[in-house]
């Protein structure tokens, strides 16, 4: 039933959680895991200074989740990553409809129903709008 799983990363204990369950699915089904951790644009400040640090420097952030997202799944054999720039969920979206993957796993932020549905989440956003299932891990 799954073959491709994008699992999102960004730190988060809730992330941690959804990085579990994709590997017990990933197990279950024999599927090829992504990891994928997506930074806001810092292109804004393209042509200042700061520029160059802060690229680099959330680089090297999104660089240590993934890599402690390659240390919580241990010896899984079939594990890509993606590091990109952009907003994050519609870098999920992007990357889950182009790759065709059969399923998201994400965490949840937990925010209550009030404050999810003034601010929006990234998971709200990427459940209403994949084009595959998503599952949110809370």
């Amino acid at each position: 039933m799954f073959h491709k799983i994008l699992v999102a990363v960004d730190g988060s204990p809730t992330s941690s959680r959804a990085i579990d369950v994709a590997v017990d699915i990933a197990k279950h089904y024999n599927a090829k895991l992504c990891l994928l951790h997506a930074f806001p644009h810092v292109s804004d400040l393209l042509g200042t200074p700061e520029y160059e640090r802060l690229l680099e420097a959330r680089m090297v952030i999104g660089q240590s989740l993934i890599e402690a997202a390659r240390t919580q799944i241990g010896d899984q054999a079939d594990v890509d990553v993606q590091l990109l720039e952009g907003p994050p969920a519609q870098a999920i979206l992007r990357v889950a409809e182009e790759e065709n993957f059969d399923l998201i796993v994400m965490g949840s932020r937990g925010h209550s129903t009030l404050v999810g549905l003034l601010l929006g989440s990234v998971s709200n956003t990427v459940v209403q709008r994949a084009r595959c299932p998503v599952l949110v891990v809370h």
